[in-house]
């Protein structure tokens, strides 16, 4: 790519989704490693950011997250259809709550860059979404946290006819 930004790392993370977020976390509390993120969306927090506004976690907040940075406070709810048991965090918290670990954590480190707004184009390279300006990363492992491709309904198309039917025809 001919005018494209070089950089450099000993990591490029694709995705800051919880996997990526925690694989890095792990990278800047136990090792020396530099790393470059970079990700679709405009903040961390992966399909968080396409969710509907009233989910939540599925399961105790202090079980998701980073290794350095409990999310939620380990508590159980008083009331409401949780109460008795341990917090859900929302979506906006869970936004909030990788949007800190970025910015307070991996940051301020000075071994992590990040590039929201970014496409992956494989063989070493992104592009800006907005921009288009192009980037080539010379890394020594390329680490793609966006695998497990997880998508939520608000940013698929809806299924066809056909296929509907085929679902109906199971229940």
């Amino acid at each position: 790519m001919p005018n494209a930004k070089r950089l450099s790392a000993d990591y490029l993370v694709v995705g800051s989704g919880a996997m990526g977020m925690a694989f890095t976390d792990a990278l800047v509390t136990e090792t020396s490693a530099t790393v470059l993120m970079i990700d679709r969306h405009h903040r961390p927090g992966g399909h968080w950011n396409d969710s509907y506004p009233y989910v939540r976690l599925h399961q105790p907040s202090a079980f998701y997250g980073v290794n350095s940075k409990p999310l939620g406070e380990d508590v159980k709810d008083r009331t409401g259809w949780n109460a008795g048991l341990y917090e859900l965090a929302s979506g906006a918290e869970v936004l909030a709550y990788f949007d800190h670990v970025m910015q307070r954590q991996f940051l301020p480190s000075g071994r992590v860059e990040y590039f929201p707004r970014c496409e992956w184009l494989g063989d070493g390279r992104f592009a800006s979404i907005p921009s288009g300006r192009a980037y080539e990363v010379r890394a020594q492992k390329v680490v793609d946290a966006t695998s497990m491709r997880v998508s939520v309904p608000s940013v698929r198309a809806a299924p066809s006819m056909r296929s509907r039917r085929a679902c109906a025809a199971w229940r």
